[in-house]
């Protein structure tokens, strides 16, 4: 299964670094920057297995199957995540390595050998429920975002349950449930081992932790690594979370550029080789919407150290209307030939 039927208003979503594709539905479930950082942050086996608690639609446990040849058994207990989930793992054909399993966490046992896991990822509910919660009005992310069905305690005790003696927990969680998270884990006795504060700017507070414990490992030896910055002050991605997502420079660099046609239409691709893809396009070869349409000229070009980054920045342009192509190309023209 290549192209899975999708359903209203999902759309298909891709981490740039990587192959995988994720079915998201942003009125049901959609993965976000928590779910990236916990599918590279621990250490992974090379082999065995792994399993990725409150997967929601997958996302965590596919970006992982880039990371190691493990098994990988997701469990979800909303039907409809679970559903999203399994036509992503059908639509990567990652049948072989990743399943899907629709139950409650704390039946886990069920489904993989008492002590028998290598690796436990989680992306759980951050918050408590009171009346006082702010709820979101989705009952998907009400479930998602809210101890409603499990909770960390529930989790750990899974965790302790499932996980080989030395196996892992990762979990991205909230800072301000820091000392709940490192008491509950040493509870189970998973020794908290990997600590990174993760900020959504610089001199911003804290928003997210990510956190690697090890089942009866020693207490001794904890490592709190550098913090994590999300996004420069202009809103662009840090360095560090623009590799994440868009794979680290490996080759030349790629740009996203615009050709005015004869016709004063507009064109829109991606290259390594501006003045080769050039002519390429004035000789009839470049592409079909061109051929018709020359001479062509270059508009506007951007750089990128990724050609996956240019790859993106050409299918956000595209969408735009031509007023507002050109006034985008108005408002960059320092950087326009």
């Amino acid at each position: 299964m290549t192209k899975p039927i999708l359903k209203n208003k999902e759309r298909i979503d891709q981490l740039f670094s990587t192959d995988v594709k994720i079915i998201q539905n942003k009125d049901v479930f959609s993965y976000s920057v928590d779910s990236v950082l916990l599918s590279r942050f621990p250490k992974f086996p090379s082999k065995g297995l792994v399993v990725d608690l409150c997967s929601g639609n997958g996302a965590v446990g596919l970006f992982a199957s880039t990371r190691t040849k493990a098994k990988i058994v997701e469990i979800e207990l909303q039907e409809r995540l679970a559903d999203m989930g399994q036509r992503s793992i059908e639509l990567n054909q990652l049948q072989d390595q990743v399943s899907m399993i629709e139950d409650n966490l704390n039946n886990l046992l069920a489904y993989v050998p008492r002590s028998g896991v290598d690796l436990i990822l989680c992306n759980p509910p951050y918050f408590k429920t009171s009346k006082s919660s702010k709820k979101n009005l989705s009952p998907y992310y009400l479930l998602a975002r809210h101890e409603i069905t499990t909770n960390l305690e529930e989790i750990c005790a899974v965790s302790q349950q499932a996980l080989k003696s030395n196996g892992r927990l990762a979990l991205v969680h909230r800072p301000d449930r820091f000392m709940e998270i490192i008491e509950t884990l040493k509870k189970y006795k998973l020794a908290p081992k990997r600590i990174q504060f993760v900020y959504p700017k610089q001199n911003k507070e804290a928003n997210m932790l990510l956190i690697e414990a090890i089942k009866d490992g020693s207490l001794d030896g904890l490592k709190i690594l550098p913090p994590l910055v999300i996004h420069k002050d202009n809103g662009e991605y840090t360095d560090e979370v623009f590799a994440i997502y868009f794979g680290k420079e490996t080759g030349p660099r790629a740009y996203m550029y615009v050709l005015e046609c004869a016709d004063g239409s507009l064109y829109t691709g991606y290259t390594t080789d501006l003045k080769k893809r050039l002519k390429t396009h004035n000789a009839g070869k470049g592409a079909k919407y061109t051929k018709g349409r020359l001479p062509v000229k270059l508009l506007y070009w951007e750089s990128f150290n990724h050609k996956n980054a240019a790859m993106k920045a050409e299918k956000h342009f595209k969408q735009k209307t031509r007023a507002e192509k050109l006034a985008y190309i108005k408002d960059k023209t320092d950087t326009a030939i």
